[in-house]
């Protein structure tokens, strides 16, 4: 397991003309990694003069930000750190991703869409190959991977309602947010658990599949949540 050795804000490369981007991803990796802590109120003077920005770009991404669940927004109040998932909406998160998944598998093998073998496996053999030795760089990695996974699966399902779905869950980022409580990332689990995947999608056996998927997901859910009671 990669444990978190230290707790401070890696900067990154600010490029000509992407400075919207620039600033989206340092506050989502400050959330991600608890720098702005669930709940913290979000001073917008403060934070851009920490962050070396104007309030305009970080108006926007916090805006972004907004649409994907990681802050809140109140009238006269301003934004907030969105709170991690209790217990409860956590469990519920996953159940729908499950149902979702599953659908996604059986229509791919169902329909012979094994094309997305050669992805698939490219994106697990990355997964399983980390490029950033900070803890706070390589989760943001792994989620981002992790996530690029398991949407090439129900995109080649073909149902744009499903997909849109999905993707307005968020389901990466909030699962991301554990990891720091966690300590560490479940990379090896999750690469071996993704094989079963490939291997079963690459046999068409639809009820390994099932099960592959099944076993994926409640097992992150046992290991995201591992100082719970399940």
């Amino acid at each position: 397991m990669i444990t978190i050795n230290e707790k401070k804000l890696i900067p990154l490369k600010k490029e000509r003309g992407a400075a919207g981007e620039y600033v989206y991803e340092v506050i989502k990796k400050m959330i991600l990694g608890w720098d702005l802590a669930p709940g913290q109120k979000i001073n917008i003077n403060s934070l851009s003069k920490e962050i070396n920005v104007s309030p305009i770009p970080l108006r926007e991404a916090l805006s972004r930000l907004h649409s994907e669940k990681l802050v809140g927004f109140e009238p006269n109040k301003g934004y907030r750190v969105s709170d991690i998932l209790d217990e409860k909406s956590m469990s519920d998160l996953l159940e729908a991703r499950l149902l979702i998944e599953l659908y996604a598998i059986r229509t791919v093998i169902q329909f012979n869409r094994l094309y997305i073998l050669e992805e698939l496996r490219e994106l697990n053999e990355k997964l399983s190959s980390p490029k950033e030795s900070i803890f706070q760089e390589e989760f943001l990695e792994f989620s981002k991977l992790d996530r690029a996974f398991h949407l090439t699966i129900i995109r080649a399902a073909g149902n744009p309602f499903l997909l849109e779905a999905y993707e307005a869950m968020h389901i990466h980022f909030h699962q991301a947010r554990f990891y720091h409580i966690r300590g560490g990332i479940d990379r090896h689990e999750g690469v071996g658990e993704h094989l079963e995947i490939i291997e079963a999608i690459q046999t068409r056996d639809v009820y390994r599949a099932e099960l592959a998927v099944t076993n994926h997901i409640k097992g992150a859910k046992n290991r995201l949540m591992i100082k719970k009671s399940l």
